[in-house]
């Protein structure tokens, strides 16, 4: 009857947009005849969004999204708006419209403001904003719409919008840490890998010893789960008898997701430490991805490149090597075009410095961006770039480089300097200050040894990622998440910059720093929010 009653609405909102067939009906407003099996609804794409990641936000295929938007193969841009198919399942898809409420959005499709905040956690009245799009469910009606007073039922509607989380602290964070320790049981292999997450843990029982002797106390369980998802399901299990607040942890896909599915199920925070290929923050709205999706990563780092090398001279060299990051080069010279800033593109032909010179200005700044960030290429740059600069100082010149060449700083650390290098990173430790030294004293006293060099440096991960959850927890409870930019820790790492991904989905960090080396020998690492 509901069903019925829902499809008259649909009819009669129709017919007050001027739709004349009476088989059609409408979404938004955006209006669809049964019949066509086709029917979309408009998504405005917003910034660091890719096709994948749109796809994945509303469960459809890739292909629908190229088949109703030709040109999207080649990319999309914030602002622009694509035709999103509604194909059948679970939801509609609502754009809310300007004087749109929950109670109006509520009313048109004939169902109660808890059907349509329930398949949206991340609902709020700072969320529910002109242009979001929330899910409307279609089998999942729990009651019509009640009858009686309507100024009562639109004050109640939209005090779902309200409501938070009960707060107040947390006296005891219970942690389950999940970590692959062991063999790869389908193989009977270690994995070089397993060192790493031992230094992961390592530094986490440092944050927990400063948490300690702040007064936070802590009841950690720690997980060996292997390279593979079989252990899980009877250690998740224990924690569901036991109890838990906070669930950081899995390497493999299938281990994320098995977590994952805990999570949302039993409405814990999940913190993903390690891939940044995760899909999980997109439909878990309790899921935390520390390390940044790559579409994310470049979309923001060229915002941070174009206002860094405002007025600047750009060179984009294409290396003929690897072209591991054709992807970023390409948003990049689309944003700079976009602002009219002056940028040019050149393949590799000798050598970078003949390849560049004509192209080289002696009254701006020479910004060198390669398309990608292998070691050999950056070798070759460093080595013709070196030469060029000894013989024509007049060009002032600067390479443009990866989160990846970390790695090499301690071979060609003199050569950074020189080459004015600048590269955007999620993460960057500065060996030089004080929080840094101090971290590496306690951590030599505790494990008589060294951090691991790797990027990023996982004993480092491990303690800023335990200082962070742990603090907020803490100190928010029940209510961390909606009080997650409240949290107050500077990292020595990593700073912690989260946003939801839509309104029903989870967090990604958005932090972004840009590393300097200039040429009197000082490194600065400036963070982007």
């Amino acid at each position: 009857m509901v069903t019925v009653f829902r499809r008259f609405f649909f009819l009669l909102i129709c017919l007050l947009y001027n739709v004349q067939s009476e088989n059609a009906f409408c979404f938004g407003k955006t209006f669809f005849t049964p019949e066509d099996e086709n029917r979309f609804f408009l998504h405005t794409v917003e910034r660091g969004q890719t096709v994948y990641s749109i796809s994945v936000m509303y469960k459809i295929p890739i292909d629908s999204i190229y088949k109703y938007n030709p040109g999207s193969k080649e990319g999309i841009r914030e602002g622009s708006t694509l035709n999103v198919p509604q194909l059948s399942g679970s939801f509609h898809y609502h754009t809310i419209q300007p004087k749109e409420t929950l109670y109006s959005v509520s009313r048109m499709y004939q169902m109660t403001g808890e059907d349509i905040v329930a398949v949206n956690p991340g609902l709020s009245v700072q969320t529910f904003t002109i242009g979001k799009t929330i899910r409307i469910p279609v089998n999942e009606v729990t009651e019509p719409m009640p009858v009686g007073n309507e100024y009562v039922q639109k004050h109640d509607t939209e005090a779902l919008l309200f409501r938070q989380p009960m707060g107040g602290r947390m006296e005891v964070v219970r942690v389950a840490l999940l970590l692959p320790f062991g063999l790869n049981e389908d193989t009977n292999e270690t994995n070089a890998s397993t060192n790493r997450f031992v230094e992961y843990y390592e530094g986490f029982l440092m944050a927990l010893e400063r948490l300690k002797n702040e007064g936070v106390s802590v009841d950690l369980s720690v997980h060996d789960i292997g390279k593979s998802e079989k252990e899980l399901p009877a250690i998740l299990q224990k924690l569901s008898l036991s109890g838990v607040d906070l669930l950081i942890g899995g390497y493999t896909d299938k281990q994320i997701k098995l977590i994952s599915q805990f999570s949302k199920e039993k409405s814990v925070p999940y913190v993903i430490p390690f891939t940044s290929k995760s899909d999980e923050p997109m439909n878990n709205p309790h899921a935390f991805q520390i390390n940044t999706p790559q579409s994310y990563l470049y979309s923001k780092a060229s915002a941070v490149f174009c206002n860094a090398f405002k007025g600047d001279n750009i060179i984009i060299y294409l290396t003929n090597a690897t072209d591991d990051k054709a992807e970023f080069v390409k948003l990049l010279e689309t944003d700079l075009k976009k602002n009219n800033e002056s940028v040019t593109v050149v393949k590799a032909a000798e050598t970078v410095a003949k390849d560049v010179q004509t192209l080289l200005s002696a009254q701006r700044l020479n910004v060198i961006v390669p398309s990608d960030d292998s070691k050999e290429s950056l070798v070759k740059l460093i080595a013709s770039l070196k030469i060029f600069y000894d013989t024509h100082p007049e060009y002032p010149v600067s390479l443009f480089g990866y989160p990846g060449w970390q790695a090499y700083a301690g071979d060609y650390m003199e050569d950074y300097f020189k080459l004015y290098l600048h590269f955007y990173s999620l993460f960057y430790v500065d060996p030089t200050v004080r929080e840094m030294k101090d971290f590496q004293y306690q951590f030599s006293r505790w494990y008589s040894r060294g951090l691991i060099e790797t990027y990023p440096k996982f004993g480092v991960l491990g303690y800023d990622t335990g200082m962070f959850f742990i603090k907020g927890l803490n100190e928010y409870g029940a209510a961390f998440e909606a009080n997650i930019k409240k949290v107050k820790y500077k990292g020595i790492q990593t700073d912690f910059q989260f946003e939801r991904v839509n309104n029903w989905g989870g967090f990604i960090n958005t932090n972004i720093y840009l590393v300097t080396f200039n040429p009197d020998f000082t490194v600065n690492k400036d963070l982007y929010r």
